[in-house]
């Protein structure tokens, strides 16, 4: 399981448990807040009809023939109230009123509970002992919806408790603010879950793309790539990246080393040992042609040595550099004319045509030093494999934001077994005028080149006969 995928699943667990949590709260408080409210009113309600009662009391006598006229008018008034999501439109209070034995004298719900005993009833059982008498009470059992709360007031007498006066509503009514309520609570919860959980993807990917950037530059450094190291903040991650580069740096070193001090001494053999064998021979007395002959060798083998050691040195610093350092804007159809020019005397000496079609403005990014020593290697191959009187055409173009430098030449071409190893260190083959080799390091010079510019070089056969030559550079870097 990926790094970022965690830290984004532990925000999404914690951001869960803490919405389950908050959402269980806030939907039970809503359920308990608006019946404390609406308690409150119904105390004062009671008391009221309490204290209108009180006035009809004769020698102790409960008189309910006011209270019942009022809740028969109440019955049948009709109206139109539209309180926020309720239709209002009839009176739902209900009032009950018994002695002091708990009898009910008087029931709004057209008498039904008249003649009753609802002594053992909290409201009336409490009220009656002077006490705060409420109590809630379902009409089905079963159902949570249907019930009904009642609060009590008592009706006095001289001083005494003389009877009760019960005022009930219906939770129904109240319930509908409280679905409402809930609904809109439970959908803003789950929008700002979900916001909430979109923010923390994006967070935890904040989070962990220096270690994606980290992980794709160690990627691409096993791959044999020489990529930067990437833009990793200041935190313990650029610490790690920077040690990592200097990790990679050592081991690169060591490897780079021992590889080329084991090729190097494969290629110095040669001409050591040529060398070598001459001066021996000189030692001895030889007619005055076969002298010149081998102090001609060892001339030709020493400056064989000093071109290997030359392009090694070359090489080697180009292979050291992880990115370009004097960028700057270049114009391609300028260096490859400026190249071209500088080699007029080899052309001439070999009798070969240069056909330029690279006529226009094609700029890029890059280093110009380096983008030079690439170009004079491709066009320095086309020219040594080609037969006196040949024709070499460069031409540019650009596609898709990046420049095709093409090179064809009608030389001897590349056997088919070479077209693998021709980048490859050391590697090299007879030229078809002289038979010798070269250094073997131009072309993978032209590699280095060309991935430090994040482009490419290929090689491939002309036909009927040659090589053709592709260099490819993006436009910016």
């Amino acid at each position: 399981m990926k790094t970022g995928f965690r830290i984004f699943l532990g925000f999404a667990v914690i951001l869960a448990t803490g919405f389950y949590f908050l959402l269980y709260w806030i939907t039970n408080d809503v359920q308990i807040q608006p019946k404390k409210s609406m308690e409150e009113p119904l105390v004062d309600i009671a008391h009221i009809l309490a204290v209108s009662i009180e006035k009809d009391i004769k020698e102790s006598r409960i008189n309910t023939d006011s209270l019942r006229g009022i809740f028969d008018k109440v019955e049948k008034r009709r109206f139109a109230a539209r309180i926020y999501e309720l239709n209002k439109s009839r009176v739902t209070l209900g009032v009950y009123v018994t002695d002091k034995q708990g009898i009910v004298l008087f029931d709004s719900t057209n008498g039904k509970n008249e003649g009753k005993d609802f002594s053992d009833w909290n409201d009336v059982k409490y009220t009656l002992r002077n006490k705060y008498g409420v109590r809630t009470t379902r009409k089905k059992s079963n159902d949570p919806v249907s019930s009904v709360a009642y609060i009590a007031a008592p009706i006095w007498y001289n001083g005494e408790i003389v009877g009760v006066c019960s005022v009930s509503k219906a939770w129904k009514s109240i319930n509908k603010f409280i679905d409402t309520t809930q609904q809109k609570i439970i959908a803003a919860a789950i929008i700002s879950f979900v916001s909430v959980l979109i923010l923390s993807f994006f967070i935890s990917r904040w989070i962990t793309s220096p270690i994606r950037r980290l992980t794709k530059y160690a990627d691409a450094i096993s791959e044999g790539k020489r990529d930067p190291l990437p833009k990793l903040g200041a935190g313990e991650i650029r610490k790690l990246g920077e040690s990592f580069e200097n990790m990679v740096e050592s081991l690169e070193g060591k490897k780079y080393i021992e590889k080329y001090i084991q090729t190097l001494t494969h290629q110095l053999k040669g001409p050591l040992s040529a060398i070598r064998g001459a001066a021996e021979l000189l030692q001895e007395d030889l007619p005055e042609h076969d002298r010149k002959r081998f102090i001609s060798n060892i001339e030709s083998e020493s400056n064989r040595l000093q071109r290997i050691v030359e392009r090694v040195l070359e090489l080697s610093a180009i292979e050291q550099q992880r990115e370009l350092r004097n960028v700057e804007t270049l114009d391609l159809s300028k260096l490859v004319k400026e190249i071209v020019d500088g080699l007029t005397i080899v052309l001439k000496n070999k009798e070969i045509v240069v056909l330029l079609k690279v006529e226009g403005n094609f700029c890029f990014k890059g280093e110009r030093f380096l983008i030079q020593q690439a170009i004079y290697n491709l066009l320095n191959n086309a020219i040594e494999f080609s037969f006196p009187g040949g024709i070499i055409s460069i031409e540019i173009t650009e596609q898709w934001k990046r420049l095709f430098l093409v090179i064809r030449d009608n030389g001897a071409g590349i056997p088919d077994y070479a077209l693998d190893k021709v980048f490859e260190k050391f590697y090299s083959l007879q030229r078809p005028d002289t038979g010798k080799k070269s250094s073997g390091l131009g072309l993978s010079l032209v590699k280095e080149v060309a991935e430090l510019h994040k482009g490419t070089i290929q090689l491939k056969k002309n036909k009927p006969t040659g090589v053709v030559a592709i260099l490819k550079i993006p436009v910016g870097l």
